[in-house]
C-alpha cells in the first residue's frame, strides 16, 4: 500500500461505445469491410459483451519530479525511462490510473472459445475497444478543465512493464477493481489498463501507441501502410 489518496469511478454499461474501426483492426479486417453476415454477428457479439461488462476506474494524484536526465519520479520511486520522462516534460504532477471493464468479458471470451471460436475472437476484439473507450471516458472525467498529456502505459517504449507491480500497490488495484497480476505481469481481468496521465504541461500525446512499441512486426500495428 502507498500513502496516495485513491479515488474510484464507476461507469455505466450504456455509456460504453467500442470504436468499431478499432475492433475490426484487431479482428484482422484492416483495409476491408466485413460482409453483412459478419456485421450481423459482430452486432450480436457487441450487444452480448456490453450486457456483461462492469466498468470501474481508480486513480491517484502524485507530484512529478525529474531527478536527472532520463529519470522521473511519479510517486512510487525513480523510474529510468527516457520515453516517459520526455512525455511528462513540463508536468508538475500526474494521475496514476487504472481501469477495467470487468471479468464478464473474460468469461464470455472463455465460453465462446469452447463453443464458437469465431465469437470468442470478435468479443475479444470488441472488449479491447470497449476498454479503450472506457479509459477515454474516465480520463475525461478525471482531467476535466486541466491541461494534461495523454495516457502513457507501462510497456510503452522503455517504460518497463515491471512497473505494473507498482501500479498494483499504489492504487490498491486488487481491492479497488478486483484486478490481479500474474507472475508474467499480465492483468486479470484482461481488459484492464494502467497508465500515467501527466498534469500541468501543454496538451501532448504520444501519437500512435504503436509508435513507441518495439514490436515492429506486430500484425495489429496501426502505423503500417
Amino acid at each position: 500500500m502507498s500513502d496516495l489518496t485513491v479515488q474510484l469511478i464507476k461507469g455505466e454499461r450504456g455509456e460504453i461505445k467500442p470504436d468499431r474501426s478499432e475492433a475490426l483492426r484487431y479482428m484482422g479486417y484492416k483495409g476491408h469491410t466485413p460482409d453483412s453476415s459478419a456485421q450481423t454477428l459482430i452486432d450480436e457479439c457487441e450487444r452480448e459483451l456490453l450486457s456483461a461488462i462492469s466498468p470501474l476506474c481508480c486513480y491517484a494524484y502524485s507530484e512529478v519530479s525529474f531527478p536527472c536526465e532520463g529519470v522521473v519520479d511519479i510517486g512510487f520511486g525513480e523510474i529510468e525511462s527516457r520515453d516517459l520522462s520526455s512525455h511528462l516534460k513540463g508536468c508538475h504532477g500526474a494521475y496514476l490510473f487504472a481501469a477495467t471493464i470487468g471479468i464478464g468479458a473474460d468469461r464470455l471470451i472463455a465460453k465462446y472459445n469452447r463453443l464458437k471460436p469465431a465469437k470468442s475472437v470478435i468479443i475479444d476484439a470488441l472488449g479491447s475497444a470497449a476498454a479503450e473507450n472506457w479509459c477515454d471516458l474516465a480520463e475525461l472525467a478525471i482531467t476535466s478543465g486541466v491541461k494534461h498529456c495523454s495516457r502513457f502505459s507501462a510497456g510503452y517504449g522503455d517504460f518497463s512493464l515491471a512497473h505494473q507491480v507498482d501500479f498494483m500497490r499504489c492504487l490498491d488495484m486488487q481491492r479497488q477493481l478486483g484486478i490481479t497480476l500474474s507472475d508474467s505481469l499480465l492483468m486479470t481481468p484482461t481488459k484492464s489498463v494502467t497508465a500515467v496521465i501527466g498534469i500541468g504541461a501543454e496538451t501532448r500525446t504520444c501519437g500512435s501507441k504503436c509508435s513507441v512499441c518495439k514490436n515492429i512486426q506486430c500484425i495489429y500495428r496501426d502505423d503500417k501502410k
